[in-house]
């Protein structure tokens, strides 16, 4: 069910909910994606196919990263963060791009060993 790298491990076909996800790879690792920098993204972008959206740390307080982190210079999709339906508090990786959406929505996600 899993595949990665040295440092990044993603669920390949498990669907969660953005805290589902958190609750997930703070169980089983350390936690959520985090502090990704373009490297990293490009990495998971390849990883995972193309079509899916997949879950990374990112959640709008500010934005921050899951372990607590100020984020920013983010790679986000044109048009985003739009914050659509005032409901759009976590980020996922579209396509090697940022998306905000809401954080009940379901996809695979990055856990960061």
């Amino acid at each position: 069910n899993f595949i990665g790298a040295s440092k990044f491990i993603g669920s390949s076909n498990v669907l969660m909910t953005w805290l589902g996800a958190r609750e997930y790879c703070r169980q089983h690792h350390t936690d959520l994606a985090s502090a990704l920098n373009s490297t990293d993204n490009d990495y998971l972008w390849r990883v995972r196919d193309a079509q899916s959206d997949s879950w990374i740390g990112l959640y709008r307080d500010t934005w921050k990263w899951a372990d607590g982190m100020n984020a920013s210079n983010l790679p986000w999709a044109p048009n985003q963060p739009d914050n659509y339906g005032g409901h759009a508090n976590c980020a996922s990786l579209k396509g090697g791009l940022f998306s905000d959406e809401s954080c009940t929505n379901l996809h695979s996600f990055f856990c960061y060993t």
